[in-house]
């Protein structure tokens, strides 16, 4: 005989299915940045092997090259959010109130990996995360020991190299970004063979980067009485927009087609639906159910050459 009491029991197998459907369907911006890597311990070191050897000829027996390694540690953090209902909400059957906060935990599940993306992106030109954000006091640095953004990287035989600008965006400083990235070498002092496909930039920059990417005349060239040129930059790369870039003049290159991205997302336990609603001391004294999610991980940078940044 089913009684009152089952019903928070019964009532959470159909929100862990609402929410794991919500999250699924959740748009994930960070998905375009980001490696995902499953984690079996509280951190992970990667061992972060430079460029092979190139091809030469076969004259007597072949000649094994070492690799340059980098030991590359990433810890796991957890996170959390919660929603407490009172339990005469449940009593009086308001399932579908419950079920919409429910469902807004699990976007905000999938919302907060954009936030820890977009907002480390932000950060990249330092080598310690900003107080009062989400990256207060971790370490940022990228695998050779500089911050992600950085005017000095050098490894083996590659020389010093940047990634880094202090231009506004325009026709001009985007096209010599995208070359400055194609530029790039290994540390055996090849090409990287880098193809940046991707532009991402504030709110405040949104209709400047769609000028730039979509009009069909340059836009920096042609007045009333002067025929326009071409604009060569049309269809050359995706365009992501996103409110966590607080700083207005900032604007990023980046290519994700590559093994590794520029961002490493650390997966030591999905995101994972839980409730507290039997025999609790709040259940009792003030008539309050908890439901919640939480998540345990971390996103860091992972390969430099895959992001270009104009600190304006």
């Amino acid at each position: 005989m089913l009684v009152k009491g089952d019903i928070p029991k019964l009532l959470l197998a159909g929100m862990r299915t609402n929410f794991m459907t919500a999250y699924d369907v959740a748009a994930k911006e960070y998905e375009k940045l980001a490696t995902v890597i499953t984690s079996t311990k509280s951190s992970e070191t990667y061992p972060w092997l430079g460029g092979v050897p190139k091809m030469h000829e076969w004259k007597d027996e072949r000649i094994p090259q070492g690799m340059l390694e980098h030991n590359f540690s990433i810890s796991n953090r957890d996170f959390e959010s919660s929603i407490a209902v009172d339990r005469n909400a449940i009593e009086d059957e308001q399932y579908g109130q419950i079920e919409i906060r429910v469902k807004e935990l699990a976007v905000e599940a999938a919302r907060f990996f954009d936030e820890m993306a977009f907002t480390l992106i932000a950060q990249g030109q330092n080598t310690s995360g900003t107080a009062g954000s989400i990256y207060d006091g971790v370490t940022l640095s990228c695998y050779d020991g500089k911050a992600f953004f950085a005017t000095n990287h050098s490894e083996g035989d590659s020389g010093t190299q940047s990634n880094r600008g202090s231009t506004a965006l325009s026709a001009t400083a985007l096209q010599a970004a995208i070359t400055a990235m194609k530029k790039l070498k290994n540390d055996k002092g090849k090409p990287a063979h880098v193809r940046p496909n991707l532009l991402a930039v504030p709110t405040d920059l949104e209709w400047e980067a769609k000028e730039l990417l979509n009009s069909q005349y340059y836009p920096e060239e042609g007045t009333t009485t002067t025929k326009l040129a071409v604009n060569v930059l049309k269809g050359s790369l995706e365009l992501l927009i996103s409110e966590y870039f607080t700083d207005t003049n900032n604007w990023y290159l980046f290519d994700t087609v590559r093994v590794v991205k520029p961002l490493i997302l650390q997966m030591r336990q999905d995101p994972r639906f839980t409730s507290l609603t039997q025999g609790t001391e709040s259940s009792f004294m003030r008539k309050k159910l908890y439901f919640g999610v939480d998540w345990r991980g971390e996103i860091l940078f992972g390969d430099w050459r895959c992001g270009y940044a104009a600190i304006v």
